[in-house]
Protein backbone atom coordinates (compact mmCIF):
# COMPACT_ATOMS: atom_id res chain seq x y z
CA UNK A 1 0.00 0.00 0.00
CA UNK A 2 1.64 3.52 -1.01
CA UNK A 3 3.00 5.58 2.13
CA UNK A 4 0.70 8.17 1.80
CA UNK A 5 -2.97 5.88 1.04
CA UNK A 6 -1.74 4.33 4.64
CA UNK A 7 -1.08 7.62 6.59
CA UNK A 8 -4.46 8.92 5.22
CA UNK A 9 -5.97 5.66 6.65
CA UNK A 10 -4.73 5.51 9.72
CA UNK A 11 -5.63 8.81 10.18
CA UNK A 12 -9.39 7.85 8.83
CA UNK A 13 -9.94 5.15 11.32
CA UNK A 14 -8.12 7.19 14.21
CA UNK A 15 -10.70 9.99 14.12
CA UNK A 16 -13.53 7.62 13.41
CA UNK A 17 -12.86 5.73 16.77
CA UNK A 18 -12.51 9.20 18.76
CA UNK A 19 -15.68 10.15 17.19
CA UNK A 20 -17.47 7.33 18.48
CA UNK A 21 -15.94 7.72 21.64
CA UNK A 22 -17.16 11.09 22.41
CA UNK A 23 -20.65 10.05 21.04
CA UNK A 24 -20.16 7.05 23.71
CA UNK A 25 -19.19 9.53 26.64
CA UNK A 26 -22.36 12.15 25.25
CA UNK A 27 -24.70 9.01 25.45
CA UNK A 28 -23.78 8.06 28.66
CA UNK A 29 -23.66 11.65 30.24
CA UNK A 30 -27.19 12.63 28.77
CA UNK A 31 -29.26 9.68 29.48
CA UNK A 32 -29.93 9.85 33.00
CA UNK A 33 -30.74 13.54 32.55
CA UNK A 34 -34.84 13.93 32.70
CA UNK A 35 -34.61 17.04 30.60
CA UNK A 36 -32.40 16.28 28.06
CA UNK A 37 -33.18 15.11 24.55
CA UNK A 38 -29.99 12.68 23.95
CA UNK A 39 -31.44 9.24 25.24
CA UNK A 40 -29.97 6.99 22.45
CA UNK A 41 -26.55 6.61 21.25
CA UNK A 42 -28.24 7.19 18.07
CA UNK A 43 -29.30 10.55 19.29
CA UNK A 44 -26.05 11.45 20.16
CA UNK A 45 -24.52 10.85 16.76
CA UNK A 46 -27.30 12.27 15.03
CA UNK A 47 -26.62 15.57 17.70
CA UNK A 48 -22.86 14.94 16.73
CA UNK A 49 -23.15 14.70 12.78
CA UNK A 50 -25.33 18.14 12.30
CA UNK A 51 -22.95 20.05 14.59
CA UNK A 52 -20.00 19.29 12.87
CA UNK A 53 -21.88 19.90 9.78
CA UNK A 54 -23.02 23.22 10.89
CA UNK A 55 -26.92 22.16 9.97
CA UNK A 56 -27.98 22.68 13.52
CA UNK A 57 -31.50 21.23 13.70
CA UNK A 58 -31.88 22.18 17.96
CA UNK A 59 -34.42 19.15 17.79
CA UNK A 60 -30.98 17.40 20.13
CA UNK A 61 -29.09 19.36 22.42
CA UNK A 62 -27.15 18.43 26.05
CA UNK A 63 -27.98 19.50 29.17
CA UNK A 64 -25.05 18.26 31.52
CA UNK A 65 -21.88 19.85 32.09
CA UNK A 66 -20.06 17.06 30.30
CA UNK A 67 -22.79 16.83 27.39
CA UNK A 68 -22.36 20.47 27.01
CA UNK A 69 -18.24 20.48 27.13
CA UNK A 70 -18.53 17.70 24.67
CA UNK A 71 -20.92 19.68 22.68
CA UNK A 72 -18.24 22.88 22.69
CA UNK A 73 -16.28 20.67 21.20
CA UNK A 74 -18.03 19.27 18.52
CA UNK A 75 -19.00 22.91 17.89
CA UNK A 76 -15.09 24.71 17.68
CA UNK A 77 -14.53 21.10 15.93
CA UNK A 78 -17.19 22.15 13.00
CA UNK A 79 -15.03 24.82 12.13
CA UNK A 80 -12.31 23.23 11.36
CA UNK A 81 -14.70 20.14 9.25
CA UNK A 82 -15.81 22.74 7.27
CA UNK A 83 -12.68 25.33 6.73
CA UNK A 84 -10.81 21.88 5.88
CA UNK A 85 -13.57 20.37 3.61
CA UNK A 86 -14.12 23.93 1.49
CA UNK A 87 -9.69 24.25 1.59
CA UNK A 88 -9.77 20.00 0.02
CA UNK A 89 -12.38 21.30 -2.34
CA UNK A 90 -10.78 24.23 -3.62
CA UNK A 91 -7.96 22.40 -3.79
CA UNK A 92 -9.20 19.45 -5.69
CA UNK A 93 -11.15 22.06 -8.52
CA UNK A 94 -7.47 24.14 -8.51
CA UNK A 95 -6.00 20.54 -9.46
CA UNK A 96 -8.07 19.46 -12.28
CA UNK A 97 -8.04 23.39 -13.70
CA UNK A 98 -4.15 22.75 -13.77
CA UNK A 99 -4.53 19.38 -15.04
CA UNK A 100 -6.93 20.37 -17.82
CA UNK A 101 -4.84 22.99 -18.84
CA UNK A 102 -1.53 21.02 -18.76
CA UNK A 103 -3.47 18.66 -20.85
CA UNK A 104 -3.37 15.52 -18.21
CA UNK A 105 -6.99 14.88 -19.16
CA UNK A 106 -6.11 13.94 -22.57
CA UNK A 107 -7.81 15.00 -25.76
CA UNK A 108 -10.73 13.17 -27.88
CA UNK A 109 -8.76 15.12 -31.08
CA UNK A 110 -9.07 12.41 -34.08
CA UNK A 111 -7.74 12.64 -37.56
CA UNK A 112 -5.51 15.74 -35.99
CA UNK A 113 -1.79 16.88 -36.26
CA UNK A 114 0.64 15.93 -33.38
CA UNK A 115 3.76 18.22 -32.89
CA UNK A 116 6.41 16.91 -30.37
CA UNK A 117 8.72 19.80 -29.45
CA UNK A 118 8.28 22.90 -29.13
CA UNK A 119 10.58 25.62 -30.59
CA UNK A 120 10.46 28.53 -33.60
CA UNK A 121 10.57 26.41 -36.49
CA UNK A 122 7.60 24.37 -35.14
CA UNK A 123 6.14 27.27 -33.93
CA UNK A 124 5.76 28.22 -37.83
CA UNK A 125 4.57 24.60 -38.68
CA UNK A 126 1.51 25.15 -36.73
CA UNK A 127 0.93 28.53 -38.13
CA UNK A 128 0.11 27.21 -41.30
CA UNK A 129 -1.69 24.15 -39.93
CA UNK A 130 -4.23 26.59 -38.19
CA UNK A 131 -4.23 28.86 -40.84
CA UNK A 132 -5.92 25.33 -42.61
CA UNK A 133 -8.16 25.17 -39.86
CA UNK A 134 -6.07 21.61 -38.46
CA UNK A 135 -6.52 20.64 -35.11
CA UNK A 136 -3.32 20.72 -33.82
CA UNK A 137 -1.69 18.59 -30.76
CA UNK A 138 1.12 19.65 -29.01
CA UNK A 139 3.44 18.43 -26.90
CA UNK A 140 5.89 20.39 -24.76
CA UNK A 141 8.52 19.69 -22.01
CA UNK A 142 8.28 23.29 -20.89
CA UNK A 143 5.34 24.31 -18.72
CA UNK A 144 5.78 27.80 -19.36
CA UNK A 145 5.03 27.71 -22.88
CA UNK A 146 1.34 26.20 -22.44
CA UNK A 147 0.00 29.43 -21.82
CA UNK A 148 1.89 31.57 -24.20
CA UNK A 149 0.79 28.73 -26.99
CA UNK A 150 -2.71 29.28 -26.03
CA UNK A 151 -2.96 32.88 -26.22
CA UNK A 152 -1.32 32.84 -29.59
CA UNK A 153 -3.64 30.09 -31.13
CA UNK A 154 -6.77 30.03 -28.64
CA UNK A 155 -8.45 26.51 -27.50
CA UNK A 156 -11.00 25.46 -30.62
CA UNK A 157 -8.58 23.46 -32.62
CA UNK A 158 -5.59 23.44 -30.20
CA UNK A 159 -4.85 21.07 -27.48
CA UNK A 160 -1.40 21.32 -25.34
CA UNK A 161 0.31 18.72 -23.35
CA UNK A 162 2.74 19.40 -20.98
CA UNK A 163 5.03 16.11 -20.50
CA UNK A 164 8.41 14.77 -20.86
CA UNK A 165 8.93 13.73 -24.56
CA UNK A 166 10.27 10.37 -23.30
CA UNK A 167 7.29 9.42 -21.12
CA UNK A 168 5.60 8.20 -24.22
CA UNK A 169 2.82 7.03 -21.80
CA UNK A 170 2.21 10.48 -21.13
CA UNK A 171 2.03 11.20 -24.66
CA UNK A 172 -0.46 9.00 -25.17
CA UNK A 173 -2.79 11.76 -23.85
CA UNK A 174 -1.91 13.72 -27.20
CA UNK A 175 -4.07 11.16 -28.80
CA UNK A 176 -1.59 9.86 -31.65
CA UNK A 177 -2.36 6.24 -33.04
CA UNK A 178 -6.05 8.83 -33.86
CA UNK A 179 -3.87 10.87 -35.44
CA UNK A 180 -3.31 11.80 -39.29
CA UNK A 181 0.09 12.53 -38.85
CA UNK A 182 3.13 13.12 -35.93
CA UNK A 183 5.65 15.62 -36.31
CA UNK A 184 8.79 15.77 -34.70
CA UNK A 185 10.54 18.62 -34.17
CA UNK A 186 14.09 18.36 -32.53
CA UNK A 187 16.63 19.82 -33.66
CA UNK A 188 19.32 17.00 -33.22
CA UNK A 189 19.13 14.65 -36.00
CA UNK A 190 20.49 11.89 -33.85
CA UNK A 191 17.78 12.70 -31.01
CA UNK A 192 15.15 12.53 -33.63
CA UNK A 193 15.98 9.37 -35.67
CA UNK A 194 16.21 7.55 -32.00
CA UNK A 195 12.88 8.83 -31.03
CA UNK A 196 11.78 8.15 -34.44
CA UNK A 197 12.01 4.66 -33.58
CA UNK A 198 11.20 4.22 -30.41
CA UNK A 199 8.02 5.95 -30.95
CA UNK A 200 7.19 3.98 -33.99
CA UNK A 201 7.09 0.77 -31.69
CA UNK A 202 4.87 2.07 -28.94
CA UNK A 203 2.13 4.30 -31.83
CA UNK A 204 2.36 2.25 -35.03
CA UNK A 205 -0.09 3.80 -36.93
CA UNK A 206 0.07 7.20 -37.51
CA UNK A 207 2.30 9.24 -40.41
CA UNK A 208 5.46 10.07 -39.12
CA UNK A 209 6.86 13.74 -40.22
CA UNK A 210 10.34 14.37 -38.87
CA UNK A 211 13.11 17.73 -40.14
CA UNK A 212 16.24 16.85 -40.51
CA UNK A 213 19.45 18.68 -40.83
CA UNK A 214 21.50 16.12 -42.71
CA UNK A 215 19.66 14.98 -46.09
CA UNK A 216 22.07 12.34 -46.03
CA UNK A 217 20.15 10.65 -43.25
CA UNK A 218 16.92 10.96 -45.12
CA UNK A 219 17.19 6.63 -46.29
CA UNK A 220 18.25 6.13 -42.81
CA UNK A 221 14.82 7.87 -41.54
CA UNK A 222 12.69 6.55 -44.02
CA UNK A 223 14.27 2.52 -43.16
CA UNK A 224 13.27 3.58 -39.24
CA UNK A 225 9.32 4.05 -40.26
CA UNK A 226 8.98 7.80 -40.85
CA UNK A 227 7.12 8.11 -43.53
CA UNK A 228 8.42 11.49 -44.80
CA UNK A 229 11.95 13.28 -43.90
CA UNK A 230 12.21 17.19 -44.99
CA UNK A 231 15.70 18.04 -45.18
CA UNK A 232 15.67 22.02 -44.08
CA UNK A 233 19.18 22.61 -45.96
CA UNK A 234 18.20 20.83 -49.39
CA UNK A 235 14.97 22.87 -49.32
CA UNK A 236 16.60 26.28 -48.79
CA UNK A 237 19.15 25.73 -51.20
CA UNK A 238 16.57 24.92 -53.80
CA UNK A 239 14.64 28.11 -52.79
CA UNK A 240 17.56 30.30 -53.05
CA UNK A 241 18.53 28.96 -56.42
CA UNK A 242 15.47 29.59 -57.94
CA UNK A 243 15.44 32.97 -56.51
CA UNK A 244 18.65 33.40 -58.00
CA UNK A 245 17.53 32.35 -61.76
CA UNK A 246 13.87 32.51 -61.34
CA UNK A 247 12.28 34.53 -58.46
CA UNK A 248 9.01 34.64 -59.49
CA UNK A 249 8.54 30.68 -59.75
CA UNK A 250 9.93 30.99 -56.11
CA UNK A 251 7.84 33.47 -55.21
CA UNK A 252 4.71 31.33 -56.77
CA UNK A 253 6.28 28.26 -54.67
CA UNK A 254 6.38 29.90 -51.46
CA UNK A 255 2.75 31.22 -51.94
CA UNK A 256 1.50 28.06 -53.08
CA UNK A 257 3.24 25.99 -50.46
CA UNK A 258 1.12 27.93 -47.65
CA UNK A 259 -1.87 28.05 -46.63
CA UNK A 260 -4.51 30.24 -47.72
CA UNK A 261 -5.25 32.95 -44.75
CA UNK A 262 -6.99 35.22 -47.73
CA UNK A 263 -9.79 35.23 -50.02
CA UNK A 264 -7.41 35.77 -52.86
CA UNK A 265 -4.80 33.63 -51.56
CA UNK A 266 -3.88 30.47 -53.60
CA UNK A 267 -3.32 27.16 -51.89
CA UNK A 268 -2.30 23.48 -53.10
CA UNK A 269 -4.52 21.29 -51.32
CA UNK A 270 -5.04 17.55 -51.25
CA UNK A 271 -8.68 15.80 -50.71
CA UNK A 272 -9.31 12.10 -50.61
CA UNK A 273 -11.58 10.63 -52.99
CA UNK A 274 -14.47 9.12 -51.31
CA UNK A 275 -17.81 7.72 -52.40
CA UNK A 276 -19.49 11.31 -52.87
CA UNK A 277 -16.60 12.57 -54.89
CA UNK A 278 -18.65 13.74 -58.44
CA UNK A 279 -15.19 12.54 -60.21
CA UNK A 280 -14.80 9.18 -58.79
CA UNK A 281 -14.38 6.53 -61.61
CA UNK A 282 -13.48 9.30 -64.32
CA UNK A 283 -10.57 9.65 -65.88
CA UNK A 284 -7.91 12.60 -65.64
CA UNK A 285 -8.86 14.53 -68.66
CA UNK A 286 -12.35 14.77 -67.62
CA UNK A 287 -12.07 15.85 -64.38
CA UNK A 288 -9.21 18.49 -65.29
CA UNK A 289 -11.59 20.31 -67.57
CA UNK A 290 -14.34 20.45 -65.82
CA UNK A 291 -12.85 21.28 -62.58
CA UNK A 292 -11.74 24.30 -64.28
CA UNK A 293 -14.33 25.04 -66.26
CA UNK A 294 -16.86 24.92 -63.84
CA UNK A 295 -15.24 25.63 -60.40
CA UNK A 296 -11.85 27.65 -61.46
CA UNK A 297 -9.72 24.96 -59.44
CA UNK A 298 -6.56 23.31 -61.52
CA UNK A 299 -6.23 19.54 -60.81
CA UNK A 300 -2.19 19.20 -60.41
CA UNK A 301 -1.81 15.22 -60.05
CA UNK A 302 -3.21 12.76 -58.28
CA UNK A 303 -1.90 10.14 -55.67
CA UNK A 304 -2.63 6.48 -55.97
CA UNK A 305 -1.39 3.45 -53.72
CA UNK A 306 0.13 0.48 -55.75
CA UNK A 307 1.01 -2.14 -53.25
CA UNK A 308 0.49 -0.45 -49.84
CA UNK A 309 3.06 2.50 -51.01
CA UNK A 310 1.43 6.40 -51.86
CA UNK A 311 3.08 7.40 -55.19
CA UNK A 312 2.03 10.68 -56.98
CA UNK A 313 1.48 11.00 -60.90
CA UNK A 314 1.90 15.01 -61.81
CA UNK A 315 0.05 15.62 -64.44
CA UNK A 316 -1.01 12.38 -64.71
CA UNK A 317 -2.18 10.63 -68.30
CA UNK A 318 -5.13 11.39 -69.60
CA UNK A 319 -6.41 8.01 -69.34
CA UNK A 320 -5.62 7.63 -65.55
CA UNK A 321 -9.08 6.72 -63.73
CA UNK A 322 -10.22 8.20 -60.46
CA UNK A 323 -10.48 5.55 -57.86
CA UNK A 324 -11.96 5.21 -54.67
CA UNK A 325 -8.85 5.82 -52.07
CA UNK A 326 -7.02 8.36 -54.84
CA UNK A 327 -5.85 11.52 -53.49
CA UNK A 328 -6.49 14.63 -55.72
CA UNK A 329 -3.90 17.62 -55.52
CA UNK A 330 -5.35 20.97 -56.80
CA UNK A 331 -4.68 24.67 -56.86
CA UNK A 332 -7.79 26.75 -55.17
CA UNK A 333 -8.04 30.16 -53.88
CA UNK A 334 -9.05 30.37 -50.48
CA UNK A 335 -11.98 32.13 -50.78
CA UNK A 336 -13.48 28.30 -52.75
CA UNK A 337 -12.10 26.00 -49.99
CA UNK A 338 -15.43 25.81 -48.29
CA UNK A 339 -17.29 25.51 -51.82
CA UNK A 340 -14.28 22.26 -52.63
CA UNK A 341 -15.00 20.92 -49.40
CA UNK A 342 -18.63 20.66 -50.01
CA UNK A 343 -18.05 19.12 -54.06
CA UNK A 344 -15.02 16.73 -52.66
CA UNK A 345 -17.67 16.02 -49.64
CA UNK A 346 -14.58 15.63 -47.47
CA UNK A 347 -12.02 18.09 -45.42
CA UNK A 348 -8.89 18.38 -47.19
CA UNK A 349 -5.48 16.85 -45.96
CA UNK A 350 -4.71 12.85 -45.71
CA UNK A 351 -6.70 11.03 -43.06
CA UNK A 352 -5.40 9.07 -40.03
CA UNK A 353 -3.06 6.09 -40.78
CA UNK A 354 -2.96 6.74 -44.46
CA UNK A 355 0.60 6.53 -46.23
Amino acid sequence: MHRRVKKLLIIGITGLAILILLDLFLFLAERGNPSSTIQSFENAVWYTLVTLTSVGYGDYTPHTFIGKSIGYLFVLSSVFVLGTFISSMSSIIMNMIQENKLGYRGTNFTNHIVCIGWNDFSKMVVHELTAAARQVAIVTNNKDEVDLIYEEFGKENMFVLYADHNNLDAISKANPNDSATVFFAFRDDTESLIYSINFKKKFPKPNLVVSISDHRLTDTFIAAGVAHVVARNVIASKLVASYVFEPDVADLNIDLMGAATHADDFDNQQYLVTENNPFLNKNYDDAFVSLKLKYNIVLLGIVKKINNVSKLHVNARSETMIELGDYLIIMVAGKSKARVEKLFGIKEGKKCCDN
